[in-house]
C-alpha cells in the first residue's frame, strides 16, 4: 500500500533488478528461457514465432550490424508498424550496446527530420509503409550511413533485413557489448508532441530493467488477488510509442504470447480477442469508449479477458462500469505514466474496482507530490495540482536539449509533470487533465477531459473532444467536438442542456457542440485538441 508522509506519497519497497544492469542481457536470458515455446502471434496473418527463433535472428542480425560498423552508443531508428521484424531489430540493436530511436509512422516530413537531426542515426530499419518517406528525410544526412528495408521490394536505395538475418551465428558463441545500465542509453523515445515538436527521451538500461520487474510485480499480485491466469496478450498499441513497446516487451519477458494487431479495426479487434481468448489487453480511453458504446460489442465472446489494463490519457468512472456491465469484462484497470518517467508510474491494484477512477498508487520506490499551480505549495489529500515524480524510472534526459532537460526537473529530483490530479487519503492518485490543456473562463479552470466524460454518458455520442474559444470578456468558452452514434439523432442544444445540469457554470459548452465525423487522435489514443482549435479556427474564419 502507499504512505503519506508530509503531503508525499510513496509507493511500496523498490523491487530489486539483475545485478549486471544490462536489458539486453535480460532480455536475451528471458529468451533463451522461453524455447520453443510461442513468444509472437500476427493476428492478421496467424503466423507465429517462438522464443528461440527470435533469439536467433536477433543475434544473426546483431552480428550483420556489427559487421555493417555499428559500435556502442551509435544510434539506430526503427520506423514500422507493429511487425515481427520491429521486436527482432531492437533486440539486435540493443545487443550491440547501440541507441535505439523509434519513429511514429505517422509523422510528417517535418517532424521526421526534427527527430533525425537530434538523435544522428547511424541506419534506419524501415518499413515498405515508411520507406520512401524516411528515403526523402534522410539521403542528404551525412550521419545516415544505410536504410534497411523490411519486406522483399527495393522500394528505395538500401539493404535487406532478409539478407542481413540469414546468416546463422552460434547463439552460445556470441557475447553482448558491456554496458554501463546506470548511464547508458538504451533507447531514445519520442514525447508525444501534441504540444508542439516531439521531444527526444533518453531511457537507460536501468530504466527498462526496473519498469520490467515493475510489470512483473503488478501483474503477478493482480493475478494472486484475483485468482486469474494470463496466458496470452494482445498488443495493439503501436511499439513506435513507449506505452507500446515497454510493456509488450515486459509481457513478453513473462513468457506470456503476445497476440498483436498492425492497427485498429473494429471487427478484426473484437474477432481477435474472441478466436485467440485473449486474457490481458492494454487499451487507450477511445478503444474503452468503443467497448462501452458500440453495438457490434455484444456479438462478440470477450469473457476469456481477465486484465485489462488503460492508460496514455485519463478514463472516466462511468466508462469503466460501462464496459464491464456490458461486455462482461471485470474490471478495467487504470495506470498513469509518461515516457519521461518509463512509462508506468502508478497502477490500480485493488480488487473489482473500489477505487474506479483511479489510476492507483505509485510504483514501488517511487514518490509523488501534489504542488499548487499558482504558488508551489505541496497539497494534501483531494486537492487538485500538479504532479511531480520522484522514481528510479525517471529519464536521462532530453537528447539535445539539455536545457529542457535541467527545467524539468526540481532541486529534489522531482520530475514535473504537467498532469493535473489529486490523491485520496488512501494514497490513490486520480487524473485530472493535462495542465497545459485546461480552459480558464473567468478565471475558473475547466478541464477538458471531464467535459469529454460527461457528453459520453450521452446514448447518442460516439466520440467527443472538448477545447476552448477564446472570447474577449470570458478568456475562453469550452467548445465540444461530437461524433454522433450512427443511427441516433442529437441536437447541440440537448447536448449544453445536458452538461449544464451537471456541473457549475463555469463548465458549460457556452462555446457551442460542434459535430464532426471523427476525432483526431495520436497513435496512442490521445485526443489532438491542437488539431481541434484548428478545426475551430477554420470554422471562424470561414464565417467571416
Amino acid at each position: 500500500m502507499a504512505t503519506v508522509h508530509n503531503n508525499v506519497v510513496s509507493g511500496p519497497e523498490e523491487r530489486s533488478i539483475p545485478a549486471h544492469l544490462s536489458y539486453g542481457q535480460f532480455l536475451f536470458d528471458k529468451l533463451k528461457a522461453g524455447g520453443n515455446n510461442i513468444a509472437q502471434i500476427c493476428a492478421e496473418t496467424g503466423n507465429s514465432v517462438t522464443y528461440r527463433s527470435i533469439l536467433q535472428s536477433s543475434v544473426n542480425l546483431a552480428a550483420a550490424l556489427q559487421r555493417l560498423g555499428l559500435k556502442k552508443g551509435d544510434v539506430v531508428s526503427l520506423s514500422s508498424e507493429n511487425r515481427f521484424e520491429f521486436t527482432v531489430s531492437a533486440l539486435a540493436i540493443v545487443y550491440c550496446g547501440g541507441v535505439l530511436s523509434t519513429l511514429n509512422v505517422t509523422y510528417s516530413p517535418g517532424e521526421i527530420t526534427h527527430i533525425l537531426n537530434i538523435t544522428k542515426p547511424k541506419f534506419i530499419f524501415t518499413s515498405p509503409i515508411t520507406a520512401q518517406n524516411i528515403y526523402d528525410c534522410s539521403k542528404d544526412l551525412a550521419h545516415v550511413e544505410k536504410l534497411i528495408l523490411f519486406g522483399e521490394y527495393d522500394i528505395v536505395p538500401g539493404v535487406f533485413y532478409n539478407d542481413l538475418v540469414k546468416n546463422e551465428v552460434p547463439i552460445d558463441d556470441f557475447t553482448l557489448v558491456d554496458v554501463n545500465g546506470l548511464e547508458d542509453t538504451l533507447a531514445v523515445m519520442c514525447s508525444s508532441g501534441t504540444t508542439g515538436l516531439p521531444k527526444g527521451v533518453m531511457l537507460t538500461h536501468v530504466n527498462f530493467l526496473t519498469l520490467a520487474v515493475h510489470m512483473k510485480y503488478y501483474l503477478e499480485t493482480s493475478q494472486q488477488n484475483h485468482k486469474h491466469k494470463v496466458t496470452r496478450a494482445l498488443s495493439l498499441i503501436p511499439w513506435f510509442h513507449a506505452y507500446g513497446f515497454i510493456t509488450t516487451l515486459a509481457i513478453m519477458c513473462m513468457h506470456i504470447e503476445i497476440v498483436f494487431l498492425v492497427r485498429f479495426e473494429e471487427e478484426q479487434f473484437l474477432e481477435t480477442i474472441q478466436k485467440y481468448k485473449i486474457n490481458m489487453a492494454t487499451l487507450v480511453p477511445p478503444l474503452a469508449v468503443f467497448l462501452a458504446k458500440h453495438p457490434l460489442v455484444p456479438r462478440y465472446d470477450l469473457s476469456s479477458l481477465n486484465e485489462v489494463w488503460c492508460g496514455a490519457a485519463p478514463l472516466s468512472r462511468e466508462i469503466q462500469a460501462a464496459v464491464s456491465q456490458r461486455s462482461g469484462i471485470g474490471f478495467i484497470r487504470q495506470g498513469y505514466g509518461l515516457t519521461e518517467v518509463t512509462m508506468a508510474c502508478c497502477v490500480d491494484l485493488t480488487n473489482s474496482g473500489q477505487k474506479q477512477g483511479s489510476c492507483g498508487i505509485p510504483a514501488p520506490g517511487m514518490k509523488i507530490k501534489v504542488l499548487d499551480i499558482d504558488n508551489g505549495k505541496k497539497l494534501g489529500p483531494n486537492q487538485e495540482g500538479e504532479l511531480w515524480i520522484k522514481s528510479p524510472l525517471r529519464m536521462k534526459g532530453y537528447m539535445g536539449d539539455r536545457a529542457a532537460s535541467d527545467a524539468l526537473f526540481d532541486a529534489e529530483g522531482y520530475v514535473q509533470t504537467g498532469d493535473i490530479g489529486y490523491y485520496d487519503s488512501d494514497g490513490f492518485f486520480y487524473i485530472v487533465d493535462r495542465l497545459k490543456e485546461l480552459i480558464k473562463y473567468k478565471g475558473f479552470q475547466v478541464a477538458p477531459a471531464e467535459l469529454e466524460a460527461l457528453v459520453l454518458q450521452l446514448a447518442g455520442v460516439a466520440e467527443c473532444g472538448v477545447v476552448g474559444r477564446s472570447d474577449e470578456l470570458a478568456g475562453e468558452l469550452p467548445v465540444a467536438f461530437v461524433v454522433p452514434q450512427p443511427g441516433r439523432s442529437l441536437t447541440a442544444q440537448q447536448i449544453q442542456d445536458y452538461v449544464a445540469s451537471k456541473v457549475s457554470p463555469a463548465k458549460h459548452l457556452r462555446g457551442g457542440v460542434i459535430f464532426v465525423d471523427e476525432i483526431p487522435k495520436n497513435p496512442s489514443g490521445k485526443i489532438l485538441r491542437k488539431e481541434l482549435r484548428k478545426m475551430l479556427d477554420d470554422k471562424v474564419k470561414s464565417k467571416l
